[in-house]
């Protein structure tokens, strides 16, 4: 269904009255592209098969106007429609996917309007992940956008400050629990480095959440960094401290330690590691519950159209261990990307909010994917 807020209709309307007085001048481009996809997955458990297929089309409209040498203005307006079936039921969806107008200048990026905020060095384990919930699994790598405005400055020694401002958004973000209260924007920041060989970056933002019977401040911090040093190292470490005296927990924290190194063997073999500890509190300092997860992934490619990898994830606590190869073969337009998997018996979730919640047994997918 095809569902909108005020707020999102008048973004919709902005954009495209925006396009209009752009077509008008001398317009420096407008491109019409996109993707069909299309599903069949297989899962066996308890000695049955299960199953669903889908069809997915992701139509895309970009417009750029060169205001100058150095000043830009550009629109993109994505939609997602798709149909669902595991043939008991069915489950189908149009909804904007990205409504973007951006100015860029020789500096500076402004973008407003719904569109995907991600950023940090983990790959899989990502404590970052708070606006976004792209699976790592996902050959599409899809994730829902939020309304915001965004602003990014690059500095001549590359550092870059990103200020941002989120409003209109009620479904859950990221890692989050509960929704924003209605009516009420969301702040932020992020202030990335140079260091040594690498860069740093410290992340803040805040929110009032909607408990449903209360409503409390929560504060999001974060420190991140990665490295060269032979090896690509990184970390990151997030911080969401809840300011209410009725939640069971004040403090979570949440820290991705990760390592890659590519060897030298045919046309090279990737190799990426990394371990996620989650832990809550009631104080900074302490933990009272935590949960370990590792994951590593393996890609190497056969040649220019052919690719193979190998993701593996292990929960500690509940000794559980996850697993998904992946073979992908791109022509010009046409990806073909198949996938076998195995899934712990008792159907636990890999990440919080995982959406393959429940999913059990070992099964396999097919995708095409058309691009044009």
């Amino acid at each position: 269904m095809f569902n909108l807020t005020i707020h999102q209709s008048k973004i919709i309307l902005f954009v495209i009255f925006l396009l209009i007085p752009v077509g008008v001048c001398k317009s420096q481009g407008f491109s019409f592209n996109g993707q069909i996809s299309s599903w069949g997955t297989g899962i066996r458990y308890l000695n049955e098969w299960d199953g669903n297929t889908g069809i997915r089309y992701i139509p895309q409209f970009n417009y750029s106007y060169l205001i100058d040498t150095n000043d830009l203005l550009n629109t993109e307006v994505l939609f997602n429609t798709y149909y669902e079936t595991d043939f008991i039921s069915d489950n189908y969806e149009f909804k904007p996917y990205r409504l973007i107008l951006r100015y860029t200048t020789e500096q500076t990026e402004t973008q407003l309007g719904l569109q995907k905020i991600n950023f940090g060095p983990a790959q899989l384990l990502r404590p970052l992940m708070w606006f976004d919930r792209i699976d790592p699994r996902d050959p599409l790598k899809l994730t829902d956008g939020v309304y915001a405005l965004r602003y990014k400055y690059s500095f001549l020694n590359n550092s870059l400050l990103w200020l941002w401002c989120l409003y209109g958004n009620k479904e859950n973000k990221g890692y989050e629990l509960f929704p924003t209260e209605k009516n009420t924007p969301e702040f932020g920041g992020r202030f990335q480095l140079p260091a040594i060989d690498g860069e740093i970056a410290a992340t803040f933002h805040t929110r009032k959440v909607d408990a449903t019977v209360y409503y409390y401040r929560e504060n999001l911090y974060a420190l991140d960094g990665r490295w060269d040093i032979g090896i690509g190292i990184w970390f990151e470490s997030a911080w969401q401290q809840n300011i209410t005296n009725m939640a069971v927990y004040k403090w979570s924290r949440m820290t991705t330690i990760g390592a890659d190194f590519t060897i030298p063997e045919g046309n090279g073999i990737y190799i990426m590691a990394e371990h996620m500890n989650t832990s809550v509190a009631n104080s900074f300092w302490h933990t009272d519950q935590n949960r370990q997860l590792s994951a590593m992934m393996i890609t190497y490619s056969f040649d220019v159209f052919n690719n193979i990898m190998l993701q593996e994830y292990y929960e500690w606590h509940n000794k559980n261990l996850y697993q998904y190869l992946q073979f992908q073969r791109t022509y010009d337009n046409f990806i073909i990307n198949f996938a076998l998997f195995h899934y712990p018996k008792n159907g636990g979730n890999l990440f919080l909010n995982d959406k393959n919640y429940l999913l059990a047994g070992y099964g396999l997918q097919l995708m095409l994917i058309f691009n044009y």
